[in-house]
C-alpha cells in the first residue's frame, strides 16, 4: 500500500533536510508525481532553508496526499511581515538574498504563508490538473 502521509520534526541544522527531501520526493513519486517530485523537493528545501535561519525549533514537516501533494513547514518562530519578502516580481539579478519564496512559487502550483508571534506556517501544493498561472 502507498504511503499517503509524512511527518517529521526538525531542529536548525541544514543537514537534516536531505533525509526530508528524500522522503518528501518518494512520497511525490508512489503517489502519482514523479515529473515533478524534484520541483517540489527543491521548494520544500527552500522553505525549511528559511525556516531554520529566520525562524525556530521545533520545525514541523507534515505531507499527505488526497489527489493532490500538500506540505507544511511549520516554525515556532516570532513571524514575519509577509509584504516585506513577498513579491510577485523576480528578484534583482544580482541581490544575495531573497530568491527563496520566489523560486517555491514558481516550482509549485499553490502556495500559502500564515505568520504571526506564535510562528509561521508556510503551505506548498502540487495539483494533478494545475493551472496556468498558479
Amino acid at each position: 500500500m502507498k504511503k499517503k502521509h509524512y511527518s517529521v520534526a526538525l531542529g536548525t541544522d541544514p543537514a537534516e533536510i536531505a533525509r526530508v527531501r528524500a522522503d518528501v520526493g518518494e512520497l511525490a513519486v508512489s503517489n502519482g508525481f514523479p515529473d515533478r517530485a524534484s520541483d517540489l523537493v527543491l521548494a520544500l528545501d527552500e522553505v525549511i532553508a528559511n525556516a531554520q535561519e529566520h525562524g525556530a525549533a521545533p520545525i514541523g514537516v507534515e505531507a499527505w496526499v488526497d489527489g493532490r501533494i500538500v506540505v507544511e513547514v511549520s516554525d515556532a518562530g516570532n513571524g514575519f511581515d509577509r509584504a516585506e519578502v513577498w513579491s510577485a516580481h523576480p528578484p534583482t539579478p544580482y541581490g544575495q538574498r531573497g530568491r527563496g519564496l520566489w523560486i517555491t512559487r514558481q516550482l509549485t502550483d499553490a502556495i500559502s504563508i500564515s505568520s504571526g508571534r506564535l510562528g509561521t506556517t508556510v503551505r506548498i501544493e502540487l495539483s494533478p490538473d494545475p493551472h496556468i498561472g498558479a
